[in-house]
């Protein structure tokens, strides 16, 4: 029995939802699940070197059992996505689609978190939907949720885990408290950023402890409110605890890898922080409204993030949020923080800023603020109208049809919004050349044409393209190494796969020096970057009798 029946401290109330509501949330979680997994095995083209590095952990997982908490290539790496990518690319093969599946999942599953927590703040089925489907539609949360980066699973984890921190510090069911520790320790499995959200899963247990402090109604009652909130609050450390102890316990024995790449990108480490700080803050506020990232895999052509319609509920939620934070201080503090301590991970570095990727912890909140100010709008329609009809008796009728009208064209409007993000993302950005060149699409190409050719053709693939050295090897050929399956080194053995590097001066000649392909065996020779005409030059003239040709979007030399 909860401590509400027994001592009568726990709020108790249940936001009841209708028929209507059901039908409207189910609806939400299938437009967001259309716009997750519609083409998804087309859209985005290609495959970026920082997904096929995960395919390739995964791959090796899978090959060899060994399932890693943290996989430290590429600057380091949170194991929980790359695991459960593995599981897909175990059902569906080494393919794009198979890493980025899983992305849309977590997506799709982020829609029901926000309603959910977005209800449990404000105890309305109207904010909690609004917030789900300004979510559900938002080509932010989109564009992420269909790529393989590990850092989709910061939101989902993060409306998780403060609704039920937030029901079990109402309830003080014990329960409700495990499930919400065990979801904080999980978060931080998933990407550095969440780390930020410790400051938010304080709000609530502080100001309850606060408020449970305050009791009045006599000294035992009094200590024995503190006493249950304090055992919902240890067990709510002790499940985080646990979650989080194979994670500790690695950076415990390698904490270099704890800070990762932050410090490289880090305003502080920069000749003036406080300029940058500035500068780095002044455009994440301003991603919001009129300049977005400009990165084309992050977003469309330095779109601002939120849609003109969303932004404006956005400040009107905000507004209405300050105004209501002598009434509502839990949820205006809790939404506050939320705003601010998530908008770090991008505020505090300086590089490709604004970054719609490290700020994507700021999701939630910024969709739980727009549904706010939407449902301010609505509620001010419905105030407006029954005033009039209080002053106007003789107009009732002709107010009602207005109110009817606003209210129809309120919702038209809000139906634009997943139109225009379904226009942005799949017409004007999937086919976009910079979309194609930003995943790398020419090596998925390459390496399929690689993968397809007979096992006893040596192919050597040169790598003329520099980038963080994985295992020798830069970080840009890691596309076909996925797509080849040919990461760990007996697999390249028993395909006949060689990776030359030549992605300096010194490694070109190194490379024309040390090439000694086989004589009599037919062999080929592809080059990751197929616009560099003086190396391939050079091999051809060392090589007289390599044919040249492009059988897609790349080079390749044939010793026949």
């Amino acid at each position: 029995m909860g401590c509400q029946y027994v001592l009568g401290i726990c709020p108790v109330y249940n936001i009841a939802m209708s028929k209507k509501s059901i039908a409207l949330l189910c609806a939400i979680m299938a437009l967001g699940a259309f716009l997750r997994f519609y083409q998804i095995t087309e859209i985005p083209p290609g495959l970026y070197p920082d997904e096929a590095m995960n395919g390739n952990n995964a791959l090796e997982a899978l090959a060899t059992g060994d399932f890693k908490v943290f996989y430290p290539e590429n600057n380091g790496r949170e194991g929980l996505f790359i695991n459960m990518q593995a599981i897909s690319v175990a059902a569906f093969g080494n393919t794009p689609w198979a890493l980025r599946i899983v992305s849309a999942l977590i997506g799709t599953l982020t829609i029901l978190g926000i309603y959910l927590v977005a209800r449990e703040l404000f105890r309305s089925n109207p904010v909690g939907l609004l917030a789900a489907f300004f979510l559900a539609a938002s080509y932010w949360h989109l564009n992420f949720s269909r790529i393989g980066f590990r850092a989709i699973m910061l939101p989902m984890f993060a409306t998780f885990g403060i609704y039920f921190l937030l029901k079990g510090l109402r309830t003080c069911k014990a329960l409700n408290m495990i499930i919400a520790g065990t979801l904080t320790g999980l978060g931080v499995h998933t990407y550095i950023a969440f780390r930020f959200m410790v400051f938010v899963f304080a709000v609530p247990i502080v100001y309850t402890l606060w408020q449970r402090m305050r009791v009045k109604r006599s000294d035992v009652l009094s200590k024995t409110i503190a006493l249950f909130t304090l055992f919902g609050i240890t067990f709510y450390i002790i499940a985080a605890l646990v979650a989080l102890a194979p994670l500790g316990f690695y950076f415990f024995q390698h904490p270099e890898a704890f800070a990762s790449r932050a410090g490289d990108v880090s305003v502080f480490s920069s000749a003036a922080p406080a300029k940058e700080l500035l500068i780095s803050a002044g455009k994440t506020v301003g991603m919001f409204f009129w300049n977005g990232d400009c990165n084309w895999r992050h977003n469309f052509n330095c779109r601002p993030e939120l849609n003109p319609l969303v932004a404006v509920f956005f400040v009107i939620g905000i507004i209405a949020s300050i105004r209501a934070s002598t009434t509502y201080k839990l949820q205006s503090t809790t939404l506050a923080v939320w705003l601010i301590a998530m908008s770090l991970p991008a505020v505090l570095t300086r590089e490709g800023i604004p970054h719609a990727l490290r700020a994507i912890g700021m999701l939630p909140p910024v969709m739980i603020l727009a549904s706010l100010g939407a449902d301010r709008v609505r509620g001010l329609i419905t105030t407006w109208s029954a005033r009039q009809k209080t002053q106007w008796l003789t107009k009732a009728v002709q107010i009602e049809r207005i109110r009817r009208e606003l209210t129809v064209l309120l919702i038209a409007a809000l139906l634009t919004v997943p139109l225009i993000t379904y226009r942005d993302y799949f017409i004007r950005w999937a086919d976009k050349p910079q979309t194609y060149d930003a995943f790398d699409t020419s090596s998925v190409h390459l390496g399929k044409y690689l993968a397809a050719l007979p096992r006893e053709t040596h192919k050597y693939i040169v790598v003329n393209r520099s980038g963080t050295l994985v295992r020798g090897i830069p970080m840009p050929a890691q596309t076909i190494i996925y797509i080849t399956d040919t990461f760990r080194r007996e697999s390249q053995r028993e395909k006949n796969f060689t990776y030359i590097v030549a992605d300096g001066t010194t490694s070109r000649a190194m490379a024309l020096s040390d090439f000694n392909p086989p004589a009599q065996e037919k062999y080929v020779i592809a080059f990751l970057d197929g616009l560099d005409g003086d190396l391939i030059t050079a091999f051809r003239a060392k090589y007289p009798k390599l044919k040249a040709h492009a059988p897609g979007d790349f080079i390749i030399l044939e010793n026949q």
